[in-house]
Parts: C-alpha cells; structure tokens; sequence
C-alpha cells in the first residue's frame, strides 16, 4: 500500500487538518508552510514535522503526493494549483469558500482544468452519518420524490452559506439549481474591504422536478425558532414523499419514514463530529487517488456548483427579480452590488 507523504500550507487552521491524520495507516503530514515565524515554529514542533516559509520551496524538497492550502479566503486558491501539478502532487485540498469573487473562481477552473489535479473542498459535513444515511436513502429511494428544503445557517456569510450550499446540494443529488430567487441586506461591518460580500442573504431555489430549497445565510439566524439557542450554525430539513430527515450542527439529526417505522433521533455536537468527520475526509483522498471509480465527495466539481448558485442568488438580488441559474454574476455586476453594499443600501 503506497505511503501518502502531504504538506500543508498555513499553520493556523492547518493545525485542525493536520489532527486528522493522526494514525492513518498509509497517509502522514511531513511539513508545513507559515508565514509567521513564532507560529511556525510552534506549529512544526507540535507535529514534529519540516517548517518552510516559502511554499515553492517546500514543495521541491518535500516532493509531497497532498497539499493541504488553509489560507485565508482573501487569497486567491488558483494561486497555489500549478506550483503543486509542476512537482507532481495528486491531490490539492483547499479551504472553503473557492473564491470571493467571478473571476478568481474563473481563474481557478482554468488552473484544474489545465493541470488536471485532483482538487478537493473541505466541506467536511458530507462525511457526517447524517449524510452517509442520506445517501443511502437516496440510493433506495426510500424518501420518495423531495418536494422541500429548508436550510439556515448563522455566522459569516464567507463562512457559512458555502458549507450549507453544500449540503443543500447533497439533498438534491448534486444537481444546480435552475431558477433563484434572491434579497440581500448589509455588507460586512467589521471589514467590508476585507470579504465584500453582504451580510444576509434569503433566497429561494428551484430545482428540477419542481423542488424548492429556502435558503437562510445570516449574521444573526432569523425565523429559527426550533434551532438550538445554544449554536444554530448549520441546519437543514428535508421533506420528500415518504418522510424527511434532518440535521442540526449542535441539537440531533434523525429521520422518519411515513411513520413506519419508529423516528429514529440522535444528538449531534459539532465539536465532537466534526472530528470524525474531517478524519474520513482525509481518509477518502487516498481512497480517491487509489481508485478512480470511487471519487471524493468533496471534489472541486461540486463545490463549483454551490459557489455558482451563490452567485446567481447575488445576482438575483442585484437585479431585484426571479433568475434562471444559466446566466451567472459578472465581474462588474459584482463591483455594482458591492458598492451598493457600502453605502449602505438595501437591495
């Protein structure tokens, strides 16, 4: 069984992607690249591996099969692809969202597909039970045809809306959304400079065969009344012919089919998930690179999909009417709204 060798690239978050591979019986992190020099020392001593502060440099000497790029979203993920695809690494991972803005996710897609890496997004919910359970309901057919999505998510738009997009497109069956429906309201205060994107978005997505995801991204959650107090980051409900299923990031996830069989429930605590899931994340890039035939289901293809249907949701709103999905948000539509944004007006 071939020894996977991975780098990763950013010390603060990579910390978290480096904890998952404790153990891995084929898969260990052999450097890491940080900017900071107090940081990347500590960082390197913690997981006892080579420290580099030059990317380029570490990937010469390190000839690593993965790379982890956990950088900040205000730097551009096409940046890092062909100095990775030059030295001859299989698989990329970059951090969530893939892009700020049209064009970076545009010179993004030129990159993967010039290179043909194998790229992979950490939306590491897909690995929960709760969407291993999907997955096999949707294999069985055993919620019938889904007619309803309700999804809401509170924090940093930058942050949350891509992971519950994600999901939103898991329930679907990873398949765009064709129409869109879209308001949004305020940009970021702390530094809008910094991630220009609005603070609140609510839209409402059409999908084939007539399902509609209502979709909730806020600062502050709104209408969530049955969400726990206590976190209400990442929620969604799925109501199809035969029953529905649901997951809370900090409250249960659970099912029940057409009352049939007895609802089954079961706490969730994303800090305590959330490591299980980012291990079986990190698992699976092996399993992908070993085979084909059994992609990642996180890979790059689909998170293109979620970050298009952002997009078209700004659009929407920028335009204040009923979208279909085919004609996306361009560069200067976006400078449109963001200046809209700082002023600040409602769209």
């Amino acid at each position: 069984m071939k020894n996977y060798r991975t780098a990763i690239l950013g010390g603060r978050r990579g910390v978290h992607h480096a904890a998952a591979y404790k153990d891995l019986e084929n898969m260990e992190v052999v450097a890491i690249c940080e900017a900071d020099n107090q940081r990347r020392k500590d960082v390197a001593d913690l997981l006892n591996v080579a420290a580099y502060d030059n990317y380029e440099e570490m990937l010469e000497k390190e000839q690593p099969d993965i790379v982890h790029v956990v950088t900040m979203p205000t730097i551009p993920r096409h940046i890092w692809i062909k100095s990775a695809a030059k030295v001859g690494v299989q698989a990329l991972v970059i951090e969530k969202p893939i892009a700020l803005r049209p064009r970076e996710a545009e010179l993004l897609d030129l990159a993967e597909q010039e290179t043909k890496l194998k790229i992979i997004v950490n939306h590491q919910r897909r690995y929960l039970p709760f969407a291993d359970q999907l997955r096999q309901f949707q294999s069985e057919k055993s919620l019938g045809q889904i007619h309803f999505v309700r999804a809401s998510t509170e924090g940093e738009i930058t942050d949350m809306d891509t992971h519950l997009m994600d999901l939103v497109l898991l329930a679907v069956g990873d398949v765009a959304p064709t129409a869109v429906w879209a308001a949004i309201d305020g940009g970021e205060t702390y530094d809008l400079d910094w991630l220009n994107c609005p603070e609140n978005l609510m839209a409402t997505y059409t999908f084939s065969g007539g399902i509609r995801a209502f979709f909730e991204s806020t600062r502050k959650a709104l209408g969530s009344a049955d969400f726990p107090s206590c976190n209400p980051r990442c929620n969604i409900d799925i109501w199809a012919t035969k029953g529905r299923i649901w997951w809370r990031e900090n409250g249960s996830w659970g099912y029940l089919l057409n009352n049939t069989e007895p609802q089954f429930v079961q706490p969730t605590n994303f800090g305590q998930d959330d490591i299980l899931a980012q291990r079986r994340f990190t698992q699976a890039i092996a399993t992908w690179l070993q085979d084909d035939s059994r992609p990642h289901h996180c890979r790059y293809s689909i998170a293109k999909l979620g970050f298009n249907a952002i997009m078209a949701a700004y659009r929407s709103a920028l335009k204040g009417q009923r979208l279909d999905t085919n004609s996306q948000l361009a560069d200067d539509e976006w400078e449109e709204l963001r200046k809209r944004l700082i002023q600040p007006q409602r769209v």
